[in-house]
């Protein structure tokens, strides 16, 4: 590993230097090929990434030294605070870095087909370049001041692509809203660092995970939480969990490949690693576990019913994913950091597959996403479909033979084993089961059934680019999964591999500490899962296959028809946080506007007013134009001046004798009026001038 020095820097700064290729070059000469640059930095660090993770592989796992650092230079050193730009690489790093840079190579790849014509072209894949070197620099980063800054810098870039039609009302609005939504957590974020800048001394990982000692612990306890607790709401809003998860579902306003980067390897993946990273904090509040799974598990169930009633395909997969992270979350907080690693890792691979795949139906329907618009077009997009679904049939669960089979296995074993919380193991079954329906719903009703297109839409086609990268994801969400099949349910290579990162193993030892015993058996458990799946897609079948007119006679029956109206409008989210939030705030807005427009704006009027009135009142008296005003002004302050001169007292008798003050103003009114009564003396003309 210490062998690539230097060179892991090439991982994150080739893509950046790609994005500033285009920026210079692809609006003039580039145009159409400013893709090239962005391919070859994105590619660049996926080999280098696939050489760190091929690398990492000869760590031996029960060596938990930490993360290898890599420096760069010193950024801030005040007082006793010191920031280095430097990276730290152990396998939880080498993981993270492969998912993200091949994941988005292939999206890159894809792009140019997608994004063929469109007159944004450079400026798309600009953002698309910036966007992988913030999560790559995200994922290297060794210190709480860099993650936060590439924290942000990834949330700034998924509000450039989700806007990316910014003509467009929602895509503009969907923006705002992942952006807004973004800093309600990324508030609490800043303040755990700050926290831990503050009782820690240091924000280096490393400085800071080795004082959390067992004693430290102890005396500290409330601390820690509140730590946990503030970073962890920072992962909810870039992980989009409840009850920050309302902005993921609407981030499909951006172009298709931007869903599959955010939803598949970059931002919402963000919150998982962070969690995962800050073992060393987490671990040590056992109430803080407690609510990573907790909330972990209510996301997953609350996400997958909405998903039931969709019929925007984008829709449907962005539901998905918020529930999708949430197993993730549910398998961090059970202490089985490993399954959620790991179903990061597999989930990257088949949900950008399900994305591309959805894009490539838009693709081939003229932008029509809406299933009740088109539907049975197997014949006419085979590479789609069939790989479709096979993501479909990962993203289910199918067993033996998908990545996510052996991924979900994992969490399911994990929860169900935590002696406190098998209930939300429970919950996870459950939540396979609708997952695997509406998946197959989804598939059954775009792919079967009766064919028809909507209007205008005469010849569906498919791009060869977008069905290689089809092809090359759709071999990922079958083949990555060996890598972690084990039929006891520890992980395999994977889990063998990652437990070589210190943060993981502090959540092995959190698990091992728990002595949970007896329980089902991984068989037991991989049986309920195989049936529960098995039901959902049976059910979609059964439902939607044959026709379209069951389903409908299905929902419009009572009390579903009720049932479905709720999901179809999500619970009605969206609307309470309206009436809760957003009005109110609009209402306070709208006052202090009123205020500053006639409070604040009167009183700068007055305030303004008065000395306009002043230099009126001055320019009105001494300001007339007229010699003889002048000439008296100037001789009554002179006779002023004289006046305090003989009595040898400056101006101060002008405060200590009225008397000689009154005599003073009767002799400049009596000079005044000498002057008054004067004829004026009018400037003579050039012309008079002239002809005397």
């Amino acid at each position: 590993m210490e062998s690539l020095g230097q060179w892991v820097w090439l991982i994150p700064l080739a893509p950046l230097i790609g994005s500033i290729c285009v920026a210079i070059f692809g609006g003039r000469l580039l145009k159409e090929q400013s893709h090239w640059p962005i391919w070859l930095g994105v590619g660049l660090a996926m080999v280098l990434s696939l050489t760190v993770l091929v690398k990492a592989t000869g760590i031996d796992p029960h060596d938990h030294h930490g993360p290898i650092v890599v420096p760069g230079y010193d950024w801030i050193n005040i007082g006793g605070l010191q920031s280095l730009i430097q990276a730290a690489v152990d396998p939880l790093t080498a993981i993270m870095l492969a998912t993200v840079s091949v994941v988005g190579f292939l999206v890159m790849v894809y792009s140019k087909g997608y994004m063929h014509g469109d007159p944004g072209y450079f400026r798309f894949f600009i953002y698309l370049g910036l966007f992988v070197f913030s999560m790559l620099m995200l994922v290297l980063a060794d210190n709480f001041l860099m993650l936060y800054v590439f924290w942000e810098a990834v949330g700034l870039c998924s509000y450039l692509l989700i806007g990316y039609y910014y003509k467009k009302p929602s895509a503009a609005a969907a923006a705002k809203k992942a952006f807004l939504l973004n800093r309600i957590g990324d508030f609490g974020f800043a303040i755990g660092i700050l926290l831990i800048v503050l009782n820690f001394k240091t924000i280096s990982f490393a400085g800071v995970f080795e004082q959390i000692t067992p004693e430290y612990i102890e005396a500290n306890q409330a601390l820690l939480t509140t730590i946990a607790l503030c970073l962890f709401l920072g992962a909810c809003g870039k992980s989009a969990q409840l009850p920050l998860y309302v902005w993921l579902p609407d981030a499909m306003e951006g172009p298709s490949p931007v869903s599959a980067l955010i939803h598949a390897a970059t931002m919402v993946t963000a919150g998982v690693y962070m969690t995962v990273r800050c073992g060393a904090i987490f671990t040590a509040s056992p109430f803080a576990m407690g609510t990573v799974a907790v909330v972990g598990a209510a996301t997953a169930l609350f996400a997958a019913t909405i998903a039931f009633s969709q019929t925007d395909l984008k829709r449907i997969l962005a539901y998905s994913t918020v529930s999708q992270l949430g197993y993730m979350f549910l398998a961090v907080g059970v202490g089985a950091a490993t399954a959620g690693i790991f179903h990061l890792f597999t989930h990257a691979f088949f949900k950008a597959l399900l994305f591309l795949g959805a894009g490539s139906v838009m693709h081939a329907m003229g932008d029509k996403i809406d299933l009740r618009e088109f539907g049975g077009l197997k014949k006419d997009i085979p590479f789609t479909h069939w790989t479709f679904l096979i993501g479909s049939a990962a993203l289910a669960g199918v067993p033996f033979i998908t990545a996510g089979f052996w991924s979900k296995e994992m969490i399911l074993s994990g929860a169900l084993h935590h002696p406190q919380l098998a209930v939300l193991g429970w919950v996870a079954v459950l939540t396979a089961g609708l997952t695997a329906f509406y998946t197959f719903r989804g598939y059954f009703m775009c792919f079967h059934g009766p064919r028809f297109l909507p209007e205008g839409v005469h010849h569906p086609h498919e791009s060869k680019i977008m069905n290689f990268c089809l092809i090359v994801l759709a071999v990922g969400a079958i083949g990555v999964g060996f890598l972690g099949a084990d039929s006891h349910g520890h992980g395999g290579w994977l889990g063998h591999f990652l437990d070589g990162s210190e943060s993981v193993h502090h959540y092995y030892a959190y698990k091992k500490s728990l002595h949970a015993e007896g329980g089902l058996s991984h068989g037991a458990i991989t049986i309920i899962s195989i049936l529960i799946v098995t039901a959902g897609i049976g059910l979609a079948w059964f439902i939607y296959l044959p026709n379209r007119d069951k389903a409908k006679k299905i929902t419009s029956e009572q009390p579903l028809a009720g049932v479905d109206t709720i999901l179809a409008n999500k619970y009605y989210v969206d609307e309470g946080y309206d009436q809760l939030f957003v009005k109110p705030l609009h209402r306070s807005g709208r006052l202090f506007v009123n205020a500053d427009n006639h409070l604040i704006d009167n009183i700068l009027v007055v305030i303004t007013n008065i000395p306009k009135f002043a230099g009126g009142l001055c320019s009105a008296l001494f300001q007339r134009g007229n010699l003889q005003s002048y000439a008296f002004w100037m001789i009554a302050g002179m006779v002023i001046m004289i006046w305090g001169a003989i009595f040898d007292r400056g101006f101060v008798w002008m405060r200590n004798n009225w008397v000689w003050v009154l005599l003073t103003l009767l002799l400049v009114v009596a000079i005044r009026v000498a002057f008054a009564i004067m004829p004026p003396l009018k400037p003579q003309t050039a012309a008079q001038t002239e002809t005397k």
